[in-house]
């Protein structure tokens, strides 16, 4: 009588492995973008939700608050604070602080002036790719807008 054993040989097991490997070595560059993507996101969330948070407790509280971006310092009663998350940076915007006041206009505080135009903050990745960059737009009126794209060079 002869006994048939079931199972994988350790060739066939090798092989597996081996294709396995390949579609894993397939799929780790797009797994990057994402996460690359997910950063940038993350960042550009949370400053549109700082500047829409500024705007509104200046608008409620009437008087006037600071963002101070690029700074991971404590936020306080009449500053904000903003720090991009991993790999992310700013990389333009007309100053490191913005003002907004009682009215919804946004001022300059280096100047110490109200803004005359639209102010935009462009926030890139490390990888320095166009396609990773988001731009968000402060109009002169205080009114905040996030574009998808930007265009890191």
């Amino acid at each position: 009588m002869q006994n048939k054993q079931k199972g994988f040989t350790l060739i066939e097991l090798m092989v597996t492995i081996a294709v396995l490997a390949i579609i894993a070595m397939m799929a780790a560059p797009s797994f990057g973008d994402m996460l690359q993507r997910q950063n940038l996101n993350k960042s550009t969330k949370e400053l549109v939700a700082i500047l829409s948070q500024a705007r509104a407790k200046a608008a409620l509280e009437r008087r006037e608050i600071t963002v101070e971006l690029l700074s991971a310092d404590t936020d306080t009663e009449d500053k904000l604070n903003w720090m991009p998350a991993g790999k992310s940076s700013l990389k333009s915007g007309r100053t490191a602080e913005i003002v907004f006041m009682p009215t919804g206009l946004v001022k300059d505080p280096l100047a110490n002036q109200i803004i005359a135009t639209d102010t935009s903050f462009e926030i890139c990745d490390a990888s320095s790719d166009p396609k990773y960059s988001r731009m968000v737009t402060i109009s002169k009126m205080g009114a905040i807008q996030q574009i998808v794209e930007g265009d890191c060079s």
